[in-house]
């Protein structure tokens, strides 16, 4: 509740922690400025920068040094946003531009990483929020983003609301249901008023009375007698006086309506600008010519000098009613219950129509430049005012206030506050709710009509409200003149369907989008269409070096950039659900890009073009090299939007089949960063999670691949980035059977997801990458833990079609698989699916293509199919091949697990020492490793052995 002290306990703290040499910042929401974005945080930031420059040179320069290698060259990102942060950092170069959710997340995890290096680079920060119940979305989200980040543990936050005004639903309280998720380090502390006895024990001691004397007293009845030096009261006035007080605010609207006139409508004033303001907004919002103009009782007004106004600021201060701060002719209410009294004094009427005042003023008494720095103050007042407002020219003018404002917030990532400015536009556009109200707005505000429209779209997809995209995406498809003008609220859509996992309706979205554009596709992609499609492409390349093919001039053409845009847009839900026709989207895009010229998406294309060559049709070689195109093209176009895409693909799915799996790591990490630096979250992830299954198929200890999945997971989870967080989970599940930590370590169960659920989920978005991934990690799991079975009925449900690392595991477990069924049954159908995929890795021990990757692979299955014919001493040597190739090229896990092979070899050959010898080997090494669960599967296996001897 207000009043109970909230504030004041939390400025105890200030110079504690000042003391100790860390930074107290802190920031205040206003109620009466929620649409204004990241006022209190910037606020905030604006106090750690201060904080910084206060401290000694020495520490100064350490902390710019590790700001400016924190935020890299995106610093431009936060200067926009914090203008103080230049005195730190200095002027920073331009940056290139990124829009809507890759905006926001460049924003957030910038922000994120400033906090970071400053609390490292100093000492602790302590933030402070007080009025959170009053808080935008977009503060309380990049709020979460602050306290979630697992990375900083010298960064406090101490968030300060009123309960009595929070419910289940509000944003706040939801909000922080979703940081107890991720961070359960939180204190909470409820505070009320003071016992009516603790209440008189405090001001016996104020006073120095004994308590036997005291009875509740109020102002005016309570009288410092200064002769005789003594307190003086009359208890006849304290009961009717009392009985009239309800709450603090009727107690200071009490004493302020005692004031003069002129006192009390400057405090209405200065209270409807906001629990902090200056004097120049005061004079600015209330001026007429060199006079300043006042409204005073029965709606007549009042003209005062400047040197009046100052005077009458300067009463309100020596009453007790403003406070001064740092900062010289800038003010603050000392408490919300003394803004709010000062508010209450107007009615609804009144109110409106000063909202409107203000914000009329600001607009015609400000310059240009005065007016874009008020823009947020001038429109939320008139927005304020509207219901005021008749004229239609009156209302179409503050329409397109409200689109301006909300561009502004569009650039700050703000789009909670944008989209409130947007629907506000609209309401005066259509004057009411637009569902109800004729289109006759269309007609004759058409390029106003597109622009608010389109821009909600995007502001809705931004902020997540994915259920109210479709009515507005097709109320512009309903009156848009020309394909041009339905593209982005089209390519909004796409992404609204890929996002609600609903990816054939994207897919189709994206076809009908392309048809409008020339642009048609088959209904299917047979094994012809695609070689057809294929051929065309080549032709058209040939003869063309990546030297001339990196300059090419830029695509002009409209149209053909508007099909790119969509056949990048359609790639991902493509690749998910429909993988074989994915191909053909690759093939038109980079013709288009060579008849038509190069454009952002271009690198994309050329990626996806080598993953094609590589992972589809074997051609290693040539897949590189369009993949060295793609990031030739995405640096020297600088297309931060699908560099980490293209990094992505090139360093997961085309480089591992042609260098060590080890040396695309560091990459890997750098695409992760540069994407969250970019704002595109979620190929970072992406890049991420292909860090995370490299790391652990060159044998990276177990230990540190957990904590790095983990980590991403939870980065995921933050942005929201579910599709691929669900397709992570089974990789890390399968991490922890094999650390130990679930109770059946074939089943992929535990921690983080239960195996059967999963795939009935995979099967109802129709992901069948994911389903995919299933089979593999289960088919993986079952074959190292000794269950053939069951590993092979999985490996009888993989399609083949990978990316990443994964085809050369899927072709390695399969046929070892294969194998070890052929052995128990004779099959020899199950030995042709075994040397089938024998041939596979065998090209790939190529030295032309990965031999440092495969090449021990290739001997330990064909050590096992040599068991099969029986020539033993054959598999003596393929298996010490196997060895000594995996501690050759770093592979911890492909040593251990030749050695395990080898020790059951023996074992089933009855050369009990030899077995015992390779066994143990093989339980050091996966102990080194960290799979503890492959420890004790291996010992008991010795232990069976030992059985043996015994009987």
């Amino acid at each position: 509740q207000s009043g109970t002290g909230k504030s004041s306990l939390v400025e105890q703290l200030s110079g504690e922690v000042k003391s100790n040499g860390g930074h107290f910042i802190s920031g205040k929401f206003d109620h009466l400025r929620r649409a204004q974005p990241y006022t209190a945080l910037i606020n905030a930031f604006k106090d750690l920068c201060d904080s910084i420059l206060e401290m000694g040179p020495a520490t100064v320069v350490k902390v710019s040094l590790a700001i400016k290698q924190a935020v890299g060259e995106q610093g431009r990102v936060l200067t926009d946003v914090i203008p103080r942060l230049t005195h730190l950092i200095g002027e920073q170069p331009k940056v290139v531009d990124a829009n809507g959710i890759e905006a926001q997340n460049r924003l957030m995890f910038l922000l994120r990483m400033f906090l970071r290096s400053v609390s490292k680079a100093s000492s602790m920060v302590v933030m402070s929020m007080d009025d959170l119940q009053w808080a935008d979305g977009a503060s309380l989200d990049l709020i979460r983003m602050l306290v979630t980040d697992s990375e900083n543990d010298s960064f406090v936050f101490i968030g300060i609301a009123r309960d009595n005004e929070l419910c289940d639903t509000h944003p706040f309280v939801l909000t922080f249901q979703e940081i107890q998720k991720q961070n359960d380090n939180i204190t909470k502390i409820k505070m009320g008023n003071l016992a009516l006895r603790d209440a008189n024990r405090f001001v016996c001691d104020e006073m120095g009375m004994q308590m036997r004397f005291m009875r509740p007293l109020d102002e005016q009845v309570l009288v410092f007698d200064r002769e005789n030096f003594i307190w003086e009261w009359d208890e006849n006035k304290i009961g009717p006086k009392l009985n009239s007080i309800t709450n603090v605010t009727n107690l200071v609207g009490t004493r302020i309506m005692k004031c003069p006139t002129e006192t009390r409508t400057i405090l209405s004033v200065a209270a409807a600008i906001g629990s902090c303001f200056d004097e120049f907004t005061i004079m600015l919002a209330i001026k007429d010519g060199d006079s300043v103009v006042l409204p005073v009782e029965n709606n007549e007004m009042s003209s005062y000098s400047r040197k009046e106004i100052r005077a009458l600021i300067h009463t309100a201060v020596t009453e007790g009613f403003i406070n001064t701060t740092k900062v010289k002719s800038q003010y603050k209410f000392p408490h919300d219950s003394v803004q709010e009294a000062s508010y209450s004094l107007l009615s609804l009427e009144e109110s409106r129509s000063l909202h409107l005042q203000i914000g009329s003023l600001t607009f015609q008494n400000s310059t240009e430049e005065e007016f874009e720095k008020l823009l947020f103050f001038a429109v939320d007042h008139l927005n304020k005012g509207s219901l005021l407002i008749h004229s239609e020219e009156t209302k179409m003018h503050l329409s397109n206030l409200n689109l301006r404002a909300a561009q502004k917030a569009i650039k700050s990532s703000a789009y909670g506050p944008a989209t409130e400015y947007l629907r506000t536009g609209i309401r005066l556009l259509c004057d009411g709710d637009w569902e109800d109200n004729s289109d006759g707005h269309w007609a004759n505000e058409y390029k106003l009509s597109l622009e608010l429209f389109t821009s909600l779209v995007e502001c809705l997809y931004c902020i997540g409200s994915l259920d109210q995209i479709e009515k507005h995406v097709n109320e512009i498809f309903r009156h848009a003149q020309c394909f041009a003008d339905k593209q982005r609220a089209h390519r909004c859509l796409i992404k609204c369907l890929t996002a609600m996992g609903k990816l054939e309706e994207a897919i189709d979205v994206g076809f009908e989008g392309l048809a409008q554009l020339g642009e048609n596709f088959p209904s299917s992609a047979s094994t012809r269409v695609i070689f057809t499609d294929l051929i065309e492409t080549k032709f058209m390349l040939a003869g063309k070096s990546n030297e001339k093919l990196s300059s090419l001039p830029p695509m002009k053409n409209e149209d053909k950039l508007a099909a790119m845009q969509i056949l990048a847009d359609i790639g991902s839900p493509m690749f998910l659900c429909r993988p074989n026709y994915l191909p053909l989207l690759v093939f038109r895009a980079v013709r288009l890009s060579l008849k038509f010229g190069l454009c952002n998406e271009t690198a994309n294309a050329f990626a996806g073009y080598g993953l094609i060559l590589g992972t589809g049709f074997g051609k290693y070689k040539n897949g590189y090299r369009f993949g060295q195109l793609a990031l030739t093209l995405a640096e020297k176009h600088k297309t931060s939007e699908y560099s980490a895409y293209v990094n992505y693909l090139v360093y997961a799915s085309i480089n591992p089949w042609v260098m060590h799996i080890k040396k695309t790591i560091d990459p890997l990490k750098y695409s992760h960063l540069a994407g969250m630096e970019a704002g595109t979250v979620e190929f970072a992830c992406y890049s991420a999670r292909a860090t995370c299954s490299h790391s652990f198929f060159s044998g990276d200890l177990l230990i540190a691949v957990e904590r790095d999945i983990d980590f991403t997971s939870q980065q995921m989870t933050e942005y929201s980035i579910e599709v691929g967080r669900s397709i992570f989970t089974l990789f890390h599940q399968c991490v922890l059977n094999l650390m130990g930590r679930s109770e059946n370590p074939v089943e992929l169960s535990g921690e983080v997801m239960e195996q059967e659920i999963q795939t009935a989920l995979m099967k109802e978005q129709s992901n069948k990458f994911a389903e995919e991934q299933i089979y593999i990690n289960a088919m993986y799991i079952s074959y190292l833990f000794g269950d053939y079975n069951r590993a092979g009925g999985f490996a009888e449900k993989l399609s083949g079609a990978f990316s990443e690392i994964w085809s050369q595991t899927a072709a390695f477990f399969c046929g070892l698989t294969w194998l070890a069924l052929a052995k128990e049954t004779n099959n020899k159908k199950l030995k042709k699916l075994a040397m089938k995929q024998m041939k596979k890795v065998k090209k790939w021990s190529q030295k032309k293509h990965s031999p440092f990757n495969c090449l021990q692979k290739f001997f330990l299955l064909k050590a096992e199919y040599v068991v099969l014919q029986r020539r033993y001493s054959a598999a003596e040597r393929y298996f010490n091949e196997a060895i000594r190739l995996s501690r050759k090229h770093g592979f911890l896990n492909d040593e251990a697990l030749a050695h395990e092979r080898f020790g059951i070899f023996y074992s089933e050959r009855q050369n009990i020492n030899a077995a015992y010898e390779h066994l143990t080997c093989a339980k050091e090494l996966y102990r080194k490793w960290g799979a503890h669960a492959k420890v004790n599967h291996v010992q008991s296996q010795i232990r069976a052995i030992g059985a043996s001897l015994s009987s």
